[in-house]
C-alpha cells in the first residue's frame, strides 16, 4: 500500500512561497489504478515525485509497502552522461537483472536504434521517455508511476506500452496523470481532482470530470490580445498555441471527440461550438466541427466550417472529399466556389474565416451576426479578406440581417465604445493592422472615442493600408 498524509509541498521563489500542494491525502492499494485530473501547474507532476521518492514534501508523511517506479517518461532517473545502453546496465546491475536479456528487450521496444549506443543528454525529451519506459518495463515494480505517457510516440508505440501495462501487468497498481481525460477515463478505476493545490477523490470518473469542468469554467484565464503581428499566419499561430493551452477549451473538445465517437452528432456539434465559442480562430476543431455537421446534413454548416478550416490553416488536401461532398449535396459546382488556403502573404491577402465576418458585420453593418446562408454567400463570393470588406462597404443593401444590435447596444459609428466592446474592437484592429497599442486595450477604445465611425477611425489610424481595394473606395 502506499499512504499519503497530509502532505504540503511549498517551492520558494523570488516572489514568495508558492503552495503547490495542500493537505493531500489518499491510500492506493494493490491493483488499484488512480487517475489524477488537474490543468497545467496544478501540481500532478509534482505529486507524483514525492510519490516516487525524487522529491521530499515539505510536511506530512508518504508511506510505501510496495515497490514504486520512477516517473514513466520523467528522465529524472537517467546518468546523463552515460548511454543508454549504459542505463540499462547501470539499472540492471541495481537490481541484479540480467543485462543481455534486458538489453534485447530495451532495443526492441525503445527502438533508438543506434542512438542507445549514444550519451542520454544527446537524446530529445521524447527519446528519454521511450528510454524510460522501457527501462521501467524490465524491473517489475508492484506501483507504477504514469507522467503524461500518452504524450510520447505514434500509435503504435503506445499500444505497445498499453499492452505492457494494463494486460501484462494489470494486477499492478498505478497512479496515472495524463492531458488526455479519456486516457485516465479508459484505464484507471479510482479518480482525483488537483485544483488550486487540493486534492478531492473521487469513485466516479464522470462527476469527477464534471466538477472538474466546473472549476476550470470559474477560474478563466485570460488570453493576451498582444499579437499585432503584421502576419496573418503569426497572428493565428497565436490564438492556436492559445487554444491549447485553455483548459476549458480542452474540456469541451474532449467531450466533444467522445460525443463523436459514439455517433451522438448533435452532442458532439454542441460541444464543438461551445469550444469554437471561446477560440473561434482555433483550426483543428473546425474540420471536425464539419464532419459532424455533415454527418446531420446540415450542408451548409459543414461547408462552412470546412472554408473556416482551410482559412485558418488546415491544408485543402485533409478536408477536400468532404468538401466536395457537401458541395455535391448542395447541386454546388466545386469550381465556381473553391476552397482557398491559407497563405504567407497580408492579411488582406488572405481568406476570410466566418469569424472574421462577424467581427466585420459589427463593425461595417452594425448587426450582431449574420445568418448562415449570409454568411456562406460572402465566404463563396470572396476569396481575400480585401476583396471581403471592399464587398461589405458596397452591397449592404442586398442582405436582410439577422442579429441588428439593440437599443441599448453601442452602435459602431458611435463616438464612445465601451468596455464590453473592446475584445471585438481590438480584433477588428488586428485584422486592419492600424498603429495601436494592442498591449493596453483601453488606449485603442479611446482612439474611437474621438472621432465618428469606426471604419473611418481605423483609415485614419493607418488601418488598412496595403488593402488595395479598400484603398481605392477611400480615395474615391
Amino acid at each position: 500500500m502506499i499512504c499519503v498524509e497530509d502532505v504540503h509541498k511549498i517551492y520558494k521563489t523570488q516572489l514568495g512561497s508558492n503552495h503547490v500542494l495542500s493537505n493531500v491525502s489518499f491510500k492506493l492499494h494493490k491493483g488499484e489504478k488512480l487517475g489524477i485530473i488537474g490543468r497545467n501547474g496544478a501540481g500532478k507532476s509534482t505529486l507524483v515525485r514525492l510519490v516516487s521518492g525524487a522529491e521530499m514534501p515539505t510536511s506530512g508523511i508518504i508511506t510505501r509497502s510496495m515497490s514504486v517506479s520512477w516517473p514513466l517518461a520523467f528522465g529524472g532517473a537517467f546518468q546523463l552522461n552515460l548511454t543508454g545502453k549504459d542505463n540499462v546496465r547501470f539499472i540492471s546491475r541495481i537490481y541484479k537483472q540480467d543485462f543481455e536479456h534486458n538489453l534485447a528487450f530495451v532495443e526492441e521496444f525503445a527502438e533508438l536504434g543506434a542512438y542507445l549506443k549514444e550519451p542520454v543528454r544527446t537524446y530529445s525529451s521524447g527519446m528519454r521517455a521511450r528510454l524510460a519506459f522501457a527501462i521501467s518495463m524490465i524491473t517489475e515494480f508492484d506501483c507504477f508511476l504514469i507522467d503524461e505517457v500518452g504524450a510520447v510516440g505514434d500509435a503504435r508505440f503506445h499500444e505497445k506500452c498499453n499492452y505492457e501495462l494494463f494486460q501484462k501487468r494489470a494486477d499492478r497498481a498505478m497512479i496515472i496523470i495524463s492531458h488526455d481525460a479519456a486516457y485516465i477515463r479508459d484505464h484507471c478505476t479510482k479518480y482525483a481532482v488537483l485544483h488550486d493545490s487540493r486534492f478531492t477523490p473521487y469513485d466516479d470518473f464522470e462527476v469527477a470530470y464534471s466538477d472538474y469542468a466546473d472549476m476550470v469554467a470559474i477560474t478563466k484565464v485570460p488570453v493576451s490580445k498582444n499579437i499585432a503581428q503584421y502576419n496573418q499566419t503569426s497572428q493565428l499561430d497565436v490564438r492556436y498555441r492559445a487554444s491549447i493551452e485553455d483548459e476549458r477549451f480542452r474540456i469541451l473538445v474532449q467531450r466533444g471527440d467522445w460525443a463523436r465517437d459514439r455517433g451522438d452528432w448533435e452532442l458532439a456539434q454542441i460541444e464543438y461550438e461551445a469550444a469554437l465559442d471561446l477560440h473561434p480562430y482555433e483550426r483543428t476543431y473546425w474540420a471536425q466541427h464539419g464532419h459532424v455537421v455533415r454527418a446531420q446534413k446540415k450542408y451548409v454548416a459543414a461547408e462552412i466550417s470546412y472554408r473556416n478550416a482551410c482559412a485558418l490553416g488546415i491544408p485543402i488536401l485533409d478536408v477536400r472529399p468532404f468538401f466536395r461532398d457537401v458541395m455535391k449535396h448542395q447541386s454546388m459546382d466545386e469550381q465556381e466556389f473553391p476552397l482557398h488556403p491559407l497563405g504567407k502573404g497580408n492579411v488582406s491577402l488572405q481568406p476570410p474565416s466566418s469569424q472574421h465576418i462577424k467581427v466585420l458585420a459589427k463593425a461595417i453593418w452594425g448587426v450582431h451576426s449574420l445568418n448562415l446562408s449570409e454568411t456562406l454567400d460572402l465566404m463563396r463570393k470572396n476569396s481575400s479578406m480585401d476583396n471581403l470588406v471592399y464587398s461589405m462597404l458596397t452591397n449592404k443593401e442586398k442582405f436582410t440581417f439577422s442579429a441588428p444590435l439593440e437599443e441599448n447596444d453601442d452602435p459602431p459609428h458611435s463616438k464612445t465604445v465601451s468596455e464590453k466592446d473592446s475584445d471585438w474592437i481590438i480584433e477588428l484592429c488586428q485584422i486592419a493592422q492600424p498603429n495601436l497599442n494592442y498591449s493596453n486595450p483601453e488606449a485603442a477604445i479611446a482612439q474611437f472615442q474621438q472621432l465618428d465611425g469606426v471604419i473611418s477611425t481605423i483609415i485614419r489610424a493607418g488601418g488598412f493600408n496595403d488593402w488595395k481595394k479598400v484603398q481605392q473606395l477611400f480615395m474615391t
